[in-house]
């Protein structure tokens, strides 16, 4: 059975928790794993740089279990209000938390889905931010629900997730076509990983991924492959030159 984390990213339990509720219950026949930030002790990132560098975070609190769950997931489902164009504090020091992931993300591949509610503007520049997120964790964006209060209800069309549910299946990930930010993404993660940090050649060269035009097999066209394996070259010049 395929496991799907839902992760309520605000302090309270009203719209955001509301909808998310919703989505659980058209997940019927996944083993479905809903948790609320705010019940778990998220300390900030002092920006160390450790977990980056030696594999380890120095900081004792519940980030750890939260991390586990997201990786353990097979899709992942997140929700935030929004407060001043963004997500929530507590969910983005969460996010700042898992800032290795960037280097050595074990989410590749994984179907995530955003949700977010605002009293009236902002969701977009919110869902601008996650969409991001999504291509640094080397995720795959299935969409995602807005709400405002001018269509703050709990009904959600279960279409709405077919995607999401799609790729859950990890067969049907080489159907899918990432966009050339992917792609640039991608080699620039591949770049620092071969070329700066020790601990990230060895996990891109156990996982594949260095001689890969993406992080798994799916649908490139000829110009994204060539675009990609172009811009790869020249940063790696840049890289090594000034390295030297």
């Amino acid at each position: 059975m395929k496991k799907v984390l839902i992760i309520n990213g605000s302090i309270r339990k009203q719209s955001t928790f509301g909808l998310l509720k919703v989505v659980e219950s058209l997940l019927e026949g996944y083993d479905v794993d809903f948790i609320n930030i705010k019940d778990y002790d998220i300390k900030p990132c002092i920006g160390c740089d450790s977990c980056i560098r030696k594999g380890n975070c120095y900081i004792d609190d519940d980030v750890e279990e939260i991390l586990g769950k997201m990786n353990d997931a097979d899709g992942i489902i997140i929700g935030s209000p929004v407060y001043l164009r963004h997500i929530s504090g507590y969910l983005k020091v969460l996010i700042d938390r898992g800032c290795v992931w960037y280097h050595r993300s074990p989410l590749v591949g994984k179907p995530v889905f955003f949700i977010t509610s605002t009293q009236v503007t902002g969701s977009k520049a919110a869902i601008r931010y996650l969409s991001d997120l999504s291509v640094q964790w080397g995720t795959i964006n299935t969409g995602h629900i807005s709400r405002n209060m001018f269509n703050l209800d709990n009904e959600v069309e279960e279409r709405a997730l077919d995607k999401f549910k799609y790729y859950l299946e990890e067969g049907n990930r080489k159907e899918y076509r990432p966009s050339f930010k992917q792609i640039i993404e991608f080699n620039t993660q591949k770049v620092l990983g071969v070329n700066i940090i020790p601990l990230d050649m060895q996990y891109w060269e156990e996982k594949g991924y260095a001689d890969k035009p993406y992080f798994y097999d799916c649908r490139i066209n000829v110009f994204k492959r060539l675009t990609g394996a172009a811009y790869y070259k020249l940063l790696t010049h840049f890289i090594v030159k000034n390295k030297s």
